[in-house]
């Protein structure tokens, strides 16, 4: 459920952060293009390190790394700065969403595999109905570095709840995860 505050937190609202951090409404829609462009790009990465990279790893990094590009992006006024945090945001939202899927579904044994997957994968997009709501509300009360705040408690719940609880996965049979 965090990671989709953390996910959707950002790329939801990327055009307006960018105009609370003083960038003209034309600007910010042009930033938040090019921001967008990277998107593709964190699950080809996610590929490409998929196999190498213990998943459960990836994803807590991944929230490091969200964590540090969120909190510098709303810092910053510098456009050049503000588009390469966003980039930074975005592949590893996307790197960490990729690496996340993949991780929920080893995690279940191959007969309940698809309804257990299903499940997780419906609960944890319930928060996007109200994280919109939530983050309008800390944006116009605490602003950009508020909102930042905000998706990183967010990230710092995956990184201590995947980190600390979550099984290692890489190398190990499917059905002694599962057990």
């Amino acid at each position: 459920m965090f990671q989709t505050v953390g996910f959707y937190g950002f790329t939801n609202w990327v055009p307006t952060l960018l105009v609370k951090q003083g960038i003209t409404v034309t600007s910010s829609l042009m930033y938040s293009s090019i921001i967008a462009i990277a998107a593709p790009v964190g699950p080809l990465i996610g590929l490409a390190i998929a196999d190498r990279i213990e998943r459960k790893t990836a994803i807590v990094l991944m929230a490091a790394v969200n964590i540090v590009c969120g909190l510098l992006f709303s810092q910053s006024g510098n456009p050049a700065f503000l588009i390469a945090m966003g980039v930074g945001l975005t592949l590893s939202g996307n790197i960490m969403s990729y690496s996340y899927h993949a991780y929920q579904a080893e995690l279940f044994p191959t007969g309940i595999r698809a309804r257990a997957v299903g499940f997780v994968y419906s609960w944890s997009r319930f928060p996007a109905i109200f994280t919109s709501f939530i983050i309008a509300a800390v944006l116009k009360e605490f602003g950009t570095t508020g909102v930042f705040v905000f998706i990183a408690g967010a990230m710092l719940i995956v990184m201590a709840a995947i980190g600390l609880m979550g099984p290692k996965t890489c190398d190990i049979a499917l059905e002694q995860i599962s057990h």
